[in-house]
């Protein structure tokens, strides 16, 4: 038999036996914990770590078993200094446990220890866990949650626990467990590695920016003995495989703390781990070889025949009758379609945002029962819609915080997340009706990530770009001198629509009253706040009208210091680090007008002024304008900021982060108002 493994650059059939990057040797077992251990010394290590990962050590092997079939063996072992109370959540550890039809589908979870470490008059202490404290919770119809506390724990606390799970290989698609080499904490040591049967072949994709210290290959030859119980009338048999099994070895050494940043989609796109597809299964030199991986188009159809879509597609769901017949009584096809979207929106309640593509209970259930995860209630409006003659297919995809998909590969398990796709005459429209203050054909910012997935026969693509959305925000401030003396204003702001989204979420939770409160505390004491006025409030379907008053007191002082922006100036710079090393991916391109008009205060002449001034971001991809002038007696500014992308590569950052720099100087410019004596 041949030895086959696909590397990432599409090396097969490579047998080698080095080091790409050291000659350092894995690590076979954790030795046993040292007073230096409480006091790591690292080049990633600095005062703000609340934590430290001293090992975090991880292996995915295979056993032959008793059901004719492989074992997945997945075992981890991991060692956390708490340095503080800040990190006192990494006490408790969550192990998710998939469980299946039969026992013999479930997931074994075995050979858990977990002890605490502490230092006492110069004497390290252990506290191990009783493992009757390990608790088993229900997550959902497919998955349990193991989980544990340590005990004992303080500040300056060694934690360490190590499990095993073993998993059946056809139930689980031969799933290898990914491992994170980088995490909200330092590493000092992250070892990962697999030992993969000739027979399988297997895709690493790998991730990240930091440099492996250990990356070798090499063939060891394996045998397997897997029993075939056999039928109700025939013996068991013992099936021997046979040949050089690849054993791959990545390790790094002192990965720093990952810290999120502004504008980051999700931290899973950018941390330093490795996936693994697995492609084919050839079990000898003769027999054909079996594809794995199907085509979008083979897996979006065993999709559609799973009983959760046939209850959302096929049309007999007669339960949904006396509903739409209420609330589809009159109407042309979209006022039919809003009503039953809104109909969802406004009657289910959505009880989790990060769910999968499948049901969390069935159709029927989640109906009448009015709450459920984002895809039970958006595969009742599908249904709801299809129901009532609409053209509607459920779409999937990955949200921004659960990170990009593999486009090219049909992998459903990369997907958390459903919305539907209706058409109406000639037009498309993306529904979600699981946010109360979303409105008709709007989807939130986190579903823009890259793409979506139409299930349907022919699974078409969705382009879903940030890039593709854009925020407008006009104010106009108008300020004049009264008769009696007085200096005032007047303010109105056309929002954004998502910035109206949760303006709306906000006062969901809080009277008008109270949020008028805190917004004026934005202004300084010498401006006063009055009749705060939000138009279209209950229209979600449109961004929002906010309009106030403000009255400026001046106090008679000689010289008065003006921002000319109010609250609408950029006080700081969204990007504070000196170099990035991801790209910077914003929610949408921005459109923000700011225009004032304002009357010189009486009795007061312009001192100082600020300098008008236009810059561009790399040439058309943003721009920025301040235009001021002052004929004698009135004042006008218009400030602008524009982005014509959402998106920028690293190579790009310094620019930006110098763009919104320039932004932030200018905007807390002020005019200077002198007294005339």
């Amino acid at each position: 038999m041949t030895t086959k493994f696909v590397l990432l650059l599409a090396i097969s059939g490579l047998l080698i036996s080095n080091y790409s990057y050291s000659q350092v040797k894995p690590i076979s077992k954790l030795e046993k914990i040292t007073l230096g251990d409480f006091k790591p010394k690292s080049p990633v290590v600095d005062s703000n770590a609340n934590a430290v990962v001293l090992a975090d050590i991880g292996s995915t092997e295979f056993e032959g078993n008793n059901n004719g079939d492989f074992t997945l063996v997945f075992k981890c072992v991991k060692r956390t200094l708490l340095v503080n109370k800040n990190a006192f959540d990494e006490a408790t550890v969550k192990v998710p446990i998939y469980v299946g039809n039969t026992a013999t589908e479930e997931e074994k979870f075995e050979d858990f220890e977990a002890t605490t470490y502490n230092v006492e008059n110069g004497a390290i202490v252990e506290t191990k866990l009783d493992k009757n404290a390990v608790f088993k919770e229900k997550y959902n119809r497919t998955r349990t949650i193991r989980k544990f506390t340590f005990p004992n724990i303080k500040e300056g606390s060694i934690v360490e626990y190590k499990y095993t799970i073993k998993s059946p290989f056809s139930f689980f698609r031969g799933h290898i467990r990914s491992w994170y080499f980088q995490g909200k904490y330092p590493v000092l040591w992250s070892q990962y590695h697999v030992l993969i049967p000739h027979i399988f072949t297997y895709y690493p994709v790998q991730q990240g920016f930091l440099k492996y210290t250990i990356d070798s290959l090499k063939g060891i030859f394996k045998n397997y003995n897997i029993i075939d119980p056999g039928g109700a009338n025939e013996s068991s048999t013992i099936i021997s495989v046979s040949g050089m099994a690849i054993y791959k070895v990545w390790a790094i050494k002192d990965a720093p703390a990952f810290k999120r940043e502004n504008y980051t989609s999700s931290l899973e796109n950018y941390f330093s781990k490795i996936d693994f597809q697995l492609h084919s299964i050839k079990l000898s030199e003769n027999s054909p070889t079996q594809q794995i991986l199907k085509s979008w188009v083979e897996t979006i159809g065993k999709v559609l025949e799973d009983g959760d879509y046939k209850s959302v597609l096929e049309d007999k769901n007669s339960w949904l009758d006396e509903d739409l017949k209420r609330v589809t009584k009159e109407g042309t096809d979209f006022e039919k379609a809003k009503k039953i979207f809104a109909f969802v929106r406004d009657n289910f309640n959505c009880t989790d945002h990060d769910a999968s593509i499948w049901l969390s209970d069935p159709l029927k259930k989640v109906y009448f029962s009015k709450k459920g995860t984002v895809t039970d209630i958006n595969l009742v409006l599908t249904a709801m819609l299809n129901h009532a003659g609409f053209d509607v297919h459920p779409v999937m995809l990955s949200t921004r915080e659960n990170g990009r998909v593999t486009e090219s590969t049909a992998l459903l398990n990369q997907y958390n997340y459903v919305i539907a796709r209706l058409k109406i005459d000639s037009t498309y429209y993306l529904l979600d009706a699981s946010y109360s203050k979303l409105g008709f054909g709007k989807l939130p910012e986190e579903c823009y990530n890259t793409s979506a997935r139409v299930i349907d026969k022919f699974p078409l693509l969705l382009s879903m770009n940030t890039d593709d959305l854009t925020e407008e925000k006009l104010t106009t401030v108008f300020i004049v001198n009264e008769d009696n003396g007085e200096t005032n204003g007047s303010i109105a702001s056309n929002l954004g629509y998502y910035e109206s989204m949760h303006l709306r979420e906000n006062l969901n939770t809080k009277k008008t009253s109270e949020f008028f409160k805190e917004f004026a505390k934005i202004y300084p004491s010498e401006i006063t706040v009055q009749n705060l006025v939000l138009d279209s409030l209950p229209d979600v379907d449109e961004p929002l009208k906010m309009s106030y008053d403000i009255k400026l007191n001046f106090n008679d002082e000689d010289i008065i210091y003006f921002n000319p922006l109010l609250s609408e100036a950029i006080k700081q710079n969204p990007f504070s680090s000196a170099e990035r090393l991801y790209p910077v991916e914003m929610p949408y391109k921005d459109n923000n007008v700011f225009s004032l008009n304002m009357e010189i205060p009486k009795g007061y002449k312009v001192d100082e002024l600020p300098k008008s001034t236009r810059v561009k971001l790399n040439d058309n991809e943003g721009m920025f304008e301040y235009i001021i002038s002052n004929d004698g007696n009135r004042i006008q500014l218009r400030s602008k900021i524009v982005l014509e992308k959402a998106n920028f590569t690293p190579e790009d950052y310094e620019t930006l982060r110098n763009f919104y720099g320039f932004i932030v100087k200018k905007h807390a410019e002020q005019i200077v108002f002198k007294k005339i004596k």
